[in-house]
């Protein structure tokens, strides 16, 4: 809105201050000019009159249209025609724009006035005149540097379009709408730098991974046609690798779906209810492992996609199921407006520096059996719920995973 008032403040303020002209020229400027014309006219009209010994009435007929003068005789003994109260005085100037005249050698006088002429078309004219050129230079003015940083984003996008990822728009001072346009681009030129430097970490990412089981495979097969006896065994060596391909390619489609979803199937999921199944799920992996759960409330209703976020959670409580000595526990906490859900485990905690790139995909600890999706998936589906990931370790050492959603 802001350029929008600048262009018409410009315009308004130009149209205003035309009209103030206008008003004074009409009110001012061009009575006085007519006014002008007709005592010129008038007093035309007198000195040729004068100059003419004997003047006849035809003769002075001629000379009053040619001066565009509106005239009558009337004899010396008559009184002349008075165009307002009072009496006149005898000859000269009685009122503006109005004589009475005494040619020598005659024996009438003539009542002379100059015909006022109506100035409404050259008004119009004047008014549309003013207004149009006020106005087009007002938008000259105002338009030139917006279509100027138009043409610099529009330069800027053509450039970045054409392969040059360093292309930015330059904003100026004045804030305006095409100003946050430029600033949109930036953020969306940076965004697809971002993107496809993360699209090239997670190609080179997925080849190391791969690289790992098929090297592995190729290796058994080796081994498994140069000795036939020990192909049982290297069978089973194989199927472990393909296994780990599989859930690999599994953990990437998760990944990716996630982002492909347009629309949560949100609907109201209790919070405790889902814990409680995740744990389930989770507890068969590792028995010795005690999973406790804990809740403010006894429904911690949230609007949230079920299947999603009980990926989320339980990829939590693995985590901490496999990292723990003995005990995992899960709080449910409620803070102002959003809910939280903590894992948290008695085991050796995060590796210093890792908190702050777990969330990348395939980061792994140094104890991690997993290709190093588990912590991206939770985040990529706590940020679609609007929410967010926390990663810490407890004040006794242990790891900590906390997610919130909002109500």
């Amino acid at each position: 809105m802001k350029l929008y008032w600048k262009i018409y403040l410009v315009l308004a303020l130009t149209t205003l201050v035309t009209l103030t002209l206008l008003l004074w020229i009409t009110t001012v400027i061009l009575p006085a000019h007519f006014e002008r014309i007709r005592e010129e006219n008038l007093i035309a009209f007198e000195s040729s009159v004068m100059a003419i010994e004997n003047p006849s009435e035809s003769q002075i007929e001629v000379l009053a249209d040619s001066f565009d003068i509106a005239m009558r005789l009337f004899r010396n003994n008559q009184r002349p025609p008075m165009p307002g109260a009072g009496h006149p005085p005898a000859g000269g100037r009685e009122w503006r724009g109005v004589r009475v005249i005494a040619p020598e050698g005659v024996n009438y006088s003539i009542l002379a006035s100059a015909k006022a002429r109506s100035p409404r078309f050259a008004l119009l004219v004047l008014l549309a005149l003013g207004l149009f050129i006020s106005q087009a230079i007002a938008l000259a003015f105002g338009l030139k540097p917006v279509f100027s940083r138009i043409a610099n984003l529009t330069r800027a996008t053509g450039s970045f379009g054409k392969g040059n990822l360093t292309a930015r728009y330059q904003p100026d001072k004045s804030r305006d709408e095409i100003d946050k346009l430029g600033e949109t681009f930036n953020i969306m030129a940076e965004r697809i730098i971002s993107l496809l430097g993360a699209h090239s970490e997670l190609l080179n990412a997925v080849a190391h991974e791969l690289r790992t089981p098929l090297a592995r495979l190729s290796f058994a097969l080796e081994l498994a046609k140069n000795n036939s006896e020990s192909v049982k065994e290297k069978l089973g060596l194989m199927e472990k690798d393909i296994f780990e391909l599989d859930t690999l390619v599994s953990e990437l489609l998760t990944y990716n779906k996630i982002a492909e979803v347009e629309v949560l199937a949100k609907e109201e999921v209790s919070l405790l209810n889902l814990c409680e199944n995740a744990a389930d799920g989770e507890r068969l992996a590792n028995s010795k492992i005690s999973v406790t759960i804990t809740s403010v409330s006894s429904s911690s209703i949230v609007q949230a996609d079920y299947r999603l976020l009980l990926r989320a959670v339980s990829n939590l409580i693995r985590n901490s199921i496999l990292h723990a000595n003995s005990a995992v526990q899960v709080e449910i906490d409620k803070k102002e407006n959003r809910y939280s859900v903590t894992v948290s485990d008695d085991g050796s905690g995060f590796p210093p520096g890792f908190t702050q790139k777990a969330t990348n995909p395939f980061v792994k600890g140094h104890k991690s059996t997993g290709v190093g999706l588990g912590l991206s998936i939770v985040n990529r589906i706590v940020e679609r719920h609007s929410g967010e990931l926390t990663l810490s370790n407890t004040d006794t050492g242990g790891a900590s995973a906390s997610i919130t959603i909002p109500l």
